[in-house]
């Protein structure tokens, strides 16, 4: 990363095996212990990212599957609603 991008600067302080832990990595990765703590932050985000993606994939999914089972099982839609009540716990 270019020190053109750089703006803020961030103190932290870590418990003696945490920050062993990155120098030790940061050392593996002939990374300086700055970039390697920016590589850790970004791969969160990253990884918080796809979880959210996930989430809203499994949603989708359940509501489809849902659905079909309704179709296959030739429920109303007063029926499919009260099977949706049971299924939440009595919540819509």
């Amino acid at each position: 990363m270019s020190k053109k991008n750089l703006h803020r600067a961030i103190t932290v302080r870590l418990s003696n095996s945490d920050y062993n832990s990155i120098v030790n990595d940061a050392e593996i990765k002939n990374e300086s212990v700055a970039e390697h703590v920016r590589q850790i932050i970004t791969e969160h985000s990253e990884q918080k990212s796809l979880d959210q993606n996930l989430l809203e994939l499994e949603r989708k999914i359940t509501s489809r599957t849902f659905s079909i089972v309704c179709a296959v099982a030739n429920l109303s839609d007063h029926e499919r609603e009260m099977v949706k009540l049971r299924l939440n716990g009595g919540k819509y």
